[in-house]
């Protein structure tokens, strides 16, 4: 099974940005988009009007606002349902939007997550996956709403740089212990930390019923502010999970896929070129999301200098920078409609003016290393950002890297 995410541009990491400005009930409501409304192709009617206060579910009291995506909300809600001498149990509700596309991707992650949990298997890997734990669906404006359960998560492998001081992004050797518990959609936003102390939620949760966050009231639906910071460690790191299987498919090595997928900065080559993949896209995605990871920054971003807009002549011609012009076995294998644009009958690259200068190299793009561990980081990276898929290491086979062993 292989994971990735049908996103454009730099995935949305608004579950854990602030507004600029907090909201208040005292004052006038902003005129600027807040929250779901930054979302481009945002609709209010398939966004369901979820309410602090409101029990959905006949089971789930929503506590407080967790964050958004393109196509769904996310909301900390308390199991209502329980006996008095049974603990307090907290969730996270994933309220996806209606619609026939936001359906299908919850139906699909839905049926992927049953899957897994169907598995009898004594794999150790299956501790650090976050699997749909209930489901059920509400009635919206434009049709229903499957709303998905799952444990509650402290936040994404990429904020806990901030709490342990670092300026940049999670610190190498911390980084170096997780990466080996995740070596699959790969983005940092999907690899969540579990809560270390069990009163975290406990206090979260009655700091927001006392002065639960603040909402402005537009387009027939409330938009709430998120509330997503949990403060700092307690004690120690929880467990690394990882999250979302709304994209997943089922993996066959015989049939390769030729859909799109991963977000843009992370797409691997044969996907861009529509070249058929398969499990070794992971591979490409975990070598380009460790620059997000340890510095907070994209390795290929496909952006035109001046415009600041994404091209994918742009986007290969970072890669053709960092990693040479593509084998002409891979070329082959390649859509010829986009091919054919890219690169002539010779495999010489039409637009050579897109490539950037000699300055765009690894050791330049990795300021956040220095010495044996930058030398040895390079060559890490390097066995994953392949042009072919087949010359891309596996997963098991950089388990043991030279990388992630050494320590300074």
């Amino acid at each position: 099974m292989t994971l990735f995410r049908h996103t454009i541009n730099k995935p949305l990491r608004s579950m854990y940005y602030k507004p600029s400005k907090p909201l208040s009930l005292k004052s006038t409501p902003p005129t600027y988009p807040l929250e779901e409304e930054r979302n481009p192709h945002y609709n209010p009617q398939k966004y369901y009007p979820a309410r602090i206060g409101e029990t959905i579910g006949n089971r789930y009291r929503i506590i407080s606002k967790l964050g958004w995506g393109a196509n769904s909300t996310a909301w900390l809600a308390k199991d209502i349902s329980r006996w008095p001498w049974q603990p307090t149990k907290y969730v996270t509700l994933k309220i996806t939007n209606c619609g026939e596309g936001e359906r299908k991707a919850a139906e699909d992650e839905l049926e992927l997550s049953q899957h897994i949990s169907g598995l009898r298997s004594e794999h150790e890997g299956c501790g650090y996956v976050r699997l749909v734990e209930d489901s059920f669906e509400v009635q919206g404006i434009l049709g229903d709403h499957l709303c998905l359960v799952f444990e509650p998560l402290r936040e994404p492998l990429w904020v806990l740089g901030r709490h342990l001081g670092s300026t940049n992004g999670v610190p190498p050797q911390v980084l170096k212990a997780f990466l080996r518990v995740i070596l699959t959609d790969l983005k940092a936003d999907n690899f969540l930390i579990g809560f270390e102390d069990v009163t975290i939620l406990d206090q979260y949760a009655h700091q927001q019923e006392a002065h639960p966050a603040p909402h402005v009231l537009r387009n027939g639906r409330p938009i709430y502010e998120s509330r997503n910071d949990f403060g700092p460690l307690k004690r120690g790191v929880g467990l690394l999970r990882i999250s979302d299987f709304s994209a997943a498919v089922f993996g066959d090595v015989s049939t390769p896929h030729n859909h799109d997928i991963q977000p843009q900065p992370f797409s691997a080559p044969e996907v861009l070129l529509k070249a058929g993949w398969s499990y070794s896209a992971d591979i490409w995605n975990l070598g380009t999301v460790l620059w997000e990871l340890l510095a907070d920054e994209t390795l290929f971003d496909g952006l035109c200098e001046h415009r600041r807009e994404y091209s994918r002549e742009r986007h290969i011609a970072q890669m053709i920078r960092l990693l040479g012009l593509p084998p002409s076995r891979f070329l082959d294998k390649c859509d010829p409609c986009i091919r054919d644009g890219l690169f002539s009958g010779q495999g010489t690259f039409k637009f050579p003016e897109l490539i950037p200068s000699e300055e765009f190299n690894f050791s330049n793009m990795t300021p956040f290393l220095c010495g044996e561990d930058k030398r040895l980081f390079i060559e890490f990276v390097r066995r994953m950002l392949q042009w072919e898929p087949e010359n891309r290491s596996s997963a098991k086979e950089l388990y043991n890297d030279p990388w992630l062993c050494y320590e300074l």
